[in-house]
């Protein structure tokens, strides 16, 4: 039996941490909160808010689902392919390092500003994963101290922060790419790729080059799926470069005359979240 002795208030746990990322004064906030689904978004999958669909163009958006919501978004679209297996390209667009723990998303944040992203512009993707790899190793490292047990914090439905203690294992924790090698070893086709892009600010060039040339090198009947934190702007921003790509590809095919009368039929209600 561990001699591990739990501290009495999450805020002396905070205050003594000292990762290499989980550092003093941050915390670990869910990244899934009361209010984050918008109701009006139809149809609506469990652990993976705000998906919607471009029309009947195979480009979709959702916010940061959970492992499970992720396997969801994926049988949803499948079913609506009688079933059949389903190529899927996942651009993950959160440039803040995350990790799952027991299957739901927690983001790195600022205890001084649980509400505010902590920003890394110009982030490339393998160092963002690398931070997200030392984050993982902080939090199994600071619950073994702790009885198995890390300090996470939830938002109320009154906006107030909750802290409360998280059982953990190896297993239970893990990083976006390693969720993606995961649901690959289980059968589904699925790629990933991680696009940091700042939240509220336009891709870089680099960015915007990343995400044109990686969807035109994809096969034309793969589905293609954005997710930011609440699947709103980052996410938005990829449905529509995914979907004018997509339709100069299938116009250059002789599938549709003009990219223009495509464009037409796609509603931007489907393109956007909307508070």
């Amino acid at each position: 039996m561990s001699n591990a002795v739990v501290p009495k208030e999450p805020e002396q746990v905070m205050k003594l941490r000292g990762g290499s990322v989980l550092g003093k004064k941050t915390i670990l906030k869910s990244d899934h909160f009361p209010g984050c689904q918008n109701k009006r978004l139809t149809p609506q999958i469990d652990g993976a808010p705000n998906y919607r669909q471009a029309d009947s163009l195979p480009v979709h958006g959702v916010a940061i689902p959970t492992i499970e919501g992720c396997r969801n978004v994926i049988k949803h679209i499948r079913g609506r392919k009688d079933g059949k297996q389903t190529q899927v390209l996942w651009f993950n667009l959160r440039e803040e390092p995350l990790v799952y723990i027991n299957g739901r998303p927690f983001v790195l944040r600022d205890v001084e500003r649980p509400f505010s992203n902590l920003e890394y512009t110009g982030i490339n993707r393998s160092r963002v994963e690398e931070m997200e790899a030392r984050l993982k190793e902080d939090i199994l490292m600071e619950a073994a101290r702790y009885g198995n047990k890390i300090v996470v914090t939830d938002e109320l439905p009154d906006g107030q922060m909750v802290d409360q203690w998280e059982p953990v294992s190896c297993d239970s924790v893990k990083t976006p790419l390693e969720v993606y090698e995961d649901l690959q070893a289980e059968g589904y086709l699925y790629d990933y790729e991680r696009v940091p892009i700042t939240d509220e600010k336009s891709p870089e060039e680099r960015d915007f080059d990343t995400l044109v040339d990686r969807i035109y090198q994809t096969d034309l009947n793969a589905d293609i799926i954005f997710n930011c934190q609440m699947g709103r702007g980052r996410t938005t921003t990829g449905m529509v470069i995914a979907t004018l790509v997509f339709l100069n590809r299938i116009g250059d095919s002789g599938k549709q005359s003009t990219c223009f009368n495509a464009v037409k039929i796609i509603p931007m209600a489907q393109l956007q979240y909307s508070s």
